[in-house]
């Protein structure tokens, strides 16, 4: 089956988070328990070192500083979430990008293991109307509140 097309947008210096679900024709998740997912782009952006399009790489299951991507594989489900600062880095205005699933089995003995791509589309990235990259946005709610911070009004 070829992959399913679906476009999307991250807008540039926010918190990104989005989910996908891998369902049979019955629309009942596929359970992907061991099995690993990945999602590249291609960005219209050259990279000066190589030359070539950068492309960035996002895979199950990683949790670091740069980004998030597991999954919950009874429900069929990866989930990638990117930090606003890493977001605020991003300077390409498209992309195009695959998600891939391999499975812990082997095609056949000697194979590899079987990887399939159940998705492919386009990412927009929106620029916000004010950049600010310099001043993140670093909110302590609570740093006004006199309940925890006795003595402050305006800290």
């Amino acid at each position: 089956m070829p992959a399913a097309n679906y476009n999307f947008t991250i807008e540039q210096g926010s918190s990104f988070a989005i989910s996908f679900q891998y369902l049979d024709n019955e629309q009942n998740p596929i359970d992907i328990t061991n099995w690993c997912a990945r999602l590249r782009w291609k960005e219209d952006v050259i990279d000066p070192d190589t030359g070539e399009n950068r492309i960035r790489i996002f895979v199950t299951p990683t949790i670091s500083a740069e980004y998030s991507f597991t999954t919950i594989p009874k429900e069929g489900k990866m989930i990638l979430k990117i930090p606003a600062d890493e977001t605020a880095k991003y300077d390409f205005n498209t992309a195009k990008y695959d998600l891939e699933l391999q499975e812990p089995n082997d095609l056949y003995s000697g194979g590899g293991k079987i990887v399939f791509r159940i998705l492919q589309g386009n990412i927009n990235l929106t620029r916000p109307n004010v950049p600010d990259p310099d001043q993140p946005f670093d909110c302590n709610p609570d740093s006004n509140n006199p309940d925890v911070h006795p003595g402050c009004g305006t800290c």
